[in-house]
């Protein structure tokens, strides 16, 4: 079954942000460093904790993220859904097999351990759309 696990957002101030959702009645509950993705993620849940909002930190320059900053300023950068067990393998071969492009050509680790990987954007509308399987959201 597939739902949604997660927006994930890019931030330039990550202090004014926490404070804005903290006073909305969201504070933030976790936070990890990623470094396959040059962030360091923030995790607000969402009641009654079916998906969360992600803030995204840039600590490598180089990163994607620091990149979409650069480019787009802050705002949101994908949307991400949970897969279930065992099955992002054969999800990416077959969206590979229906002509969508993928981000990466192996799933890697992401936040909370999970396994991830990207439906590029030009395959999409223009949305990123991160898969994840595992892991604890």
């Amino acid at each position: 079954m597939v739902r949604l696990n997660h927006i994930g957002i890019a931030v330039s101030q990550l202090p004014r942000i926490t404070r804005l959702f903290a006073i909305l009645g969201l504070p933030l509950d976790h936070s990890e460093n990623v470094p396959d993705q040059g962030v360091k993620t923030h995790f607000i849940p969402l009641p009654p904790q079916a998906a969360s909002i992600e803030l995204l930190e840039v600590v490598d320059s180089e990163g994607a993220v620091a990149h979409f900053l650069k480019k787009r300023g802050p705002g949101v950068h994908h949307i991400a859904l949970s897969v279930g067990d065992g099955e992002l393998n054969s999800i990416c071969e077959t969206l590979r097999s229906e002509g969508y492009r993928l981000v990466y050509l192996e799933p890697k680790p992401g936040a909370h351990g999970a396994r991830i990987n990207f439906i590029h954007p030009s395959s999409a509308d223009g949305i990123l759309i991160e898969l994840m399987e595992g892991g604890s959201s």
